[in-house]
């Protein structure tokens, strides 16, 4: 499905790498048959490291592809949080269904993967709540993930 809404021009390419995260290397050597891993790039983690059952395996991974990018790459990053009992309901029985196993995380748990980066104002916090536009209104309180976007120094 991915590589059928992929299209390249001449002004870029665009792929799509059919990789594990827990094995980086392969996922960064995919990347450097289409992206210059010698600039700047971005990488974006939206919704994956729940996938990772430990939280020290997960900041290593992002820590590993992190540390193959030139300073001023960018990463962008989101994930479901463990204060909202609906949502840790929901997460329980998805987990029960047999499907892969999706693992909560707490606020600074997810803030830890921004290490050693320069967040991006407003820095972690409710997706809702980053950039919101003002002519939104109210905006639901309820949490159930946050991210950031930093840039690597």
């Amino acid at each position: 499905h991915a590589r059928a809404l992929l299209i390249s021009t001449a002004e870029g390419a665009t792929d799509y790498i059919d990789a594990d995260l827990h094995d980086p290397e392969t996922v960064l050597r995919e990347a450097a048959k289409t992206l210059d891993l010698s600039r700047p790039v971005a990488l974006t983690l939206m919704q994956v490291s729940g996938h990772i059952a430990d939280y020290d395996r997960a900041r290593s991974i992002v820590g590993t592809l992190m540390d193959a990018l030139p300073s001023g790459s960018w990463f962008a990053f989101n994930d479901s949080v463990d204060t909202n009992k609906a949502n840790a309901e929901a997460t329980r029985q998805y987990n029960e269904s047999g499907a892969v196993p999706y693992y909560l995380r707490s606020p600074a748990e997810l803030a830890g993967f921004f290490d050693r980066l320069e967040m991006l104002a407003p820095g972690v916090v409710p997706l809702n709540d980053w950039r919101p536009d003002p002519a939104e209104g109210d905006r639901s309180t309820e949490v159930i993930a946050l991210g950031g976007v930093a840039r690597k120094p």
